[in-house]
């Protein structure tokens, strides 16, 4: 059993004074994440964009406004934070660099150093226009888990999470300011990797069987109305696998059998899939797919090529 709790915030979008207080707001929210017992915190999209950018919004600020010098020093406060409540924090932030816009998200540790960085690997049109520059796909180590990402545009595009998966990513960040739609479900079942979105409207944690498992955000005329705290929370289980039922479904019964409540099987009939998971510190996934020769859903696919 591998669990880890993560909080998804739901950071307004309205127009703030500045972008100090913002800021100000987020440490506010990390704090509450990091007492319902979160490892992790993920923020939305460019959290520099604090004027909002609705679509007609007159105040909005443009990406060259927007964008940092020194997002570090700038946003000093979120370090601060995640040290002070010993919180990892996905800090998302359009910054300028050589001359370049780009729009990323940093993962911060407990500890206040920098772990690694998402770059958006499909701006919009608009983001082009202005300058803001593609990355290229990469995973990173969080807590012993590769951490891969995606941002806003890029849930459109299978391809950036097909990639990411390629590399190993066990967990999927992604800072939006969209919901993500159900491609985001899909992924998450086709990879076997939980993702998280930060959005301001609907943040959603969705496990590796492409259920949400927590999600809300100002949608709620609640929330809106000043009730509540836009921060959704859940532990994931990571020593957790899918499996398709050819090759496996004969030996569930077994597996069961063997090792009783140390493990947790879900069948999925609609997909034919099972989702085994470790219940106990004593027992991996891996001991179990080795002793009954299981096979992850990832490798039995790859054994098909399409002419």
């Amino acid at each position: 059993m591998n669990q880890k709790t993560i909080s998804v915030i739901a950071l307004s979008n309205r127009d703030f004074p500045s972008f100090a207080a913002k800021v100000a707001e987020a440490v506010q929210w990390i704090e509450l994440a990091a007492n319902q017992g979160a490892d992790l915190a993920v923020l939305p999209e460019a959290i520099n964009l604090y004027k909002g950018d609705g679509p007609g919004n007159p105040n909005a600020l443009s990406w060259e406004e927007a964008a940092l010098d020194d997002w570090q020093g700038q946003t000093a406060a979120l370090f601060e934070a995640a040290v002070r409540f010993k919180i990892a924090v996905a800090i998302p932030v359009v910054t300028r660099e050589r001359g370049h816009l780009t729009n990323s998200f940093f993962l911060v540790s407990k500890a206040g150093k920098v772990l690694g960085r998402y770059q958006k690997m499909q701006p919009t049109a608009g983001e082009l226009e202005h300058g803001v520059i593609p990355g290229e796909p990469g995973v990173f180590e969080w807590e012993g888990l590769k951490i891969g990402g995606g941002i806003c545009f890029d849930t459109n595009f299978p391809r950036v999470f097909d990639l990411q998966a390629q590399q190993g990513a066990q967990l999927f960040l992604v800072a939006s300011l969209w919901p993500g739609g159900s491609a985001l479900n899909y992924y998450a079942l086709r990879h076997s990797t939980p993702i998280a979105l930060a959005y301001p409207a609907w943040s959603r944690i969705i496990d590796i069987d492409g259920r949400e498992v927590a999600e809300g955000g100002y949608r709620h005329e609640t929330l809106r109305f000043g009730f509540g705290a836009p921060v959704y929370t859940a532990t994931l289980n990571f020593d957790r696998v899918t499996l398709y039922g050819d090759l496996n479904q004969q030996k569930m019964d077994a597996v069961q059998r063997t090792y009783g409540g140390q493990v947790r099987i879900r069948f999925d009939q609609q997909n034919c899939l099972f989702f085994l998971e470790s219940r106990s510190m004593e027992l991996t996934v891996q001991d179990v797919m080795k002793r009954f020769e299981l096979v992850p859903a990832r490798d039995y696919f790859s054994r098909f090529k399409m002419n």
